[in-house]
């Protein structure tokens, strides 16, 4: 009796602290870009490749140090708990960067004072040493897979719910707790087998340069080819229902090179709809996928054309800051397919003493204790109101449809001109240019359905219609299948959603006489 009643007292005590850790955060939600009109173009096609680097190149060395910080807050704060592999391989790493660092140091400042073939033995034993080391720190099976112990007679295991997860993780997450902490409790919450691929730890100067790369240019690794050579087979089998991806921190680039692989390889229907991806923290720059009018269900109003894309976000992750906080937030000029849940902390942590780094939310861990608490979407925060970003929103289609109409590139966010009056003159002045063949009604006319979806979307909870919410209730079987990468029209109350389809009808049909009045201003 005393040790259930501990374990009550414990587990009470546990559930207080969450409440209250949960109620210091706000969560805030972006939509996903419709762009009917077709205005928005991928960076890396409309900006040549130095320009790209010589952009990003700022930003990288900026968030280095958070990186640092973070990376080192959550290995002392695991101190306590870790197991003697963990602690290996965090010493493997820790000394395979450092001697990546000499190493850059003896090339750039010794060559320079003592002749190269003095130098040459005592560099190359330093790379085979690093080598070495890296071997010793990799030499965990690429892709293990976690079963999830389901008994024989698991409804889960019918035809019609048949998918296959699988979790593609970054390079902050310690693949000795990746395997033996996160797979598990995945599993658990989701109910089916989770297929991991890890990521090729190379020490933290070549990781940084790898992330340099591949969030700019198409570069290629092992675990992007076998994840697109897993995707694509799940896709194409029938046996299989749907296919759901797990994306954190830099695992998104692999993701996202996937998406743009598969767009070009697939075409659109009910096999390439059977996808789902979710990130967390997405240190990406863009995440393509084909927009406008040709994104909308099936002659038969029924399944998706494309895949489902959300996004999760700590607003101080330091790898979505780079990631997919700034470019649905900032770079209002390129394309960033799916919506967005900002999680925002209203009490700053505060660092514990003035010799540790400060602590940044960035682990998968914490986002699952936020978003899904004991697999309980409703228990944490996605049981508050979740605020709609309206006017972010239609910052980017405002931005898509000036994009379809002047071919200019918009600036960021921080302009304090709003283009809300800017689309229509640029309409008006792409029609008396001779641009009438453009399909800008129809960018309009998405502008209207987000300001109608934003409405009806107000004063709702976050997990209505979420689609990492509807995953877990559902064990794992999708039930709304309203939320596309341009998002479809969203389920509301039937109150909630009369009035706002009244609203936005009379808005739609106002915008409409606008821009005949503008275009009979011009003829005239």
């Amino acid at each position: 009796m005393e040790t259930s009643s501990d374990a009550l007292y414990h587990a009470s005590v546990r559930n207080l602290s969450r409440h209250s850790h949960i109620s210091n955060m706000t969560l805030s939600l972006t939509l996903a870009l419709k762009d009917s009109a077709s205005g928005t173009i991928p960076l890396s096609h409309r900006q040549a490749t130095l320009s790209l680097l010589q952009a990003d190149l700022p930003r990288i060395v900026t968030v280095v140090p958070r990186i640092l910080s973070a990376v080192s807050a959550s290995t002392i704060g695991r101190r306590r708990v870790a197991n003697w592999a963990e602690l290996r391989e965090v010493a493997l790493y820790l000394l395979v960067s450092l001697l990546e660092l000499q190493l850059l140091l003896s090339v750039a400042l010794l060559w320079l004072i003592f002749p190269g073939l003095v130098l040459l033995p005592c560099l190359s034993f330093q790379a085979a040493s690093i080598w070495i080391l890296l071997r010793c720190m990799n030499n965990r099976h690429p892709s293990p897979t976690f079963t999830a112990g389901k008994p024989a007679d698991d409804p889960l295991g019918s035809e019609e719910q048949r998918l296959y997860w699988i979790v593609v993780d970054g390079i902050a997450t310690n693949n000795e707790q990746f395997c033996k902490e996160i797979l598990p409790k995945l599993a658990r919450v989701f109910g089916y087998d989770m297929h991991a691929f890890l990521s090729y730890r190379l020490g933290f100067l070549l990781d940084i340069i790898l992330i340099f790369l591949q969030r700019n240019l198409p570069v290629t690794t092992a675990r992007s080819v076998a994840l697109y050579d897993s995707v694509r087979a799940s896709l194409l089998n029938p046996d299989i229902s749907g296919v759901r991806i797990l994306a954190h921190g830099t695992g998104a680039l692999d993701v996202s090179w996937l998406l743009a692989r598969l767009s070009a390889d697939l075409p659109p229907g009910d096999r390439f709809g059977k996808l789902q991806v979710f990130t967390f923290g997405a240190a990406s720059v863009e995440m393509t996928l084909p927009l406008g009018s040709v994104n909308a269900p099936n002659e038969n109003g029924i399944g998706q054309c494309y895949p489902i894309v959300t996004h999760f976000a700590f607003f101080d992750d330091p790898f979505a800051q780079i990631g997919v906080l700034s470019g649905i937030r900032q770079r209002l000029e390129g394309r960033f397919i799916g919506r967005l849940y900002t999680i925002r902390n209203t009490t700053p942590a505060l660092k514990k003493s003035c010799f540790l780094p400060r602590s940044y939310r960035h682990t998968l861990n914490e986002y699952l204790d936020v978003l899904l608490p004991d697999g309980d979407p409703r228990a944490g925060i996605l049981s508050q109101v979740c605020k709609i970003d309206r006017e972010l929103t239609e910052m980017r289609e405002l931005a898509a449809l000036v994009q379809s109409v002047t071919n200019e590139r918009p600036t960021t966010r921080r302009d304090s001109k709003r283009p809300s009056w800017t689309a229509l003159g640029a309409i008006a002045t792409g029609v008396s240019s001779g641009y009438k063949n453009r399909d800008d009604v129809a960018g309009l006319i998405s502008l209207e359905e987000v300001r109608r979806q934003c409405k009806s979307l107000e004063g709702s909870r976050g997990y209505y219609n979420n689609p990492l919410a509807d995953a877990v209730r559902s064990g794992c079987q999708v039930h709304s299948r309203s939320h596309m990468v341009g998002i479809k029209t969203t389920m509301a109350p039937q109150n909630t959603r009369t009035s706002s389809r009244k609203c936005g009808s009379r808005r739609k049909g106002s915008r409409c006489m606008e821009i005949c009045a503008i275009r009979r201003g011009q003829d005239d």
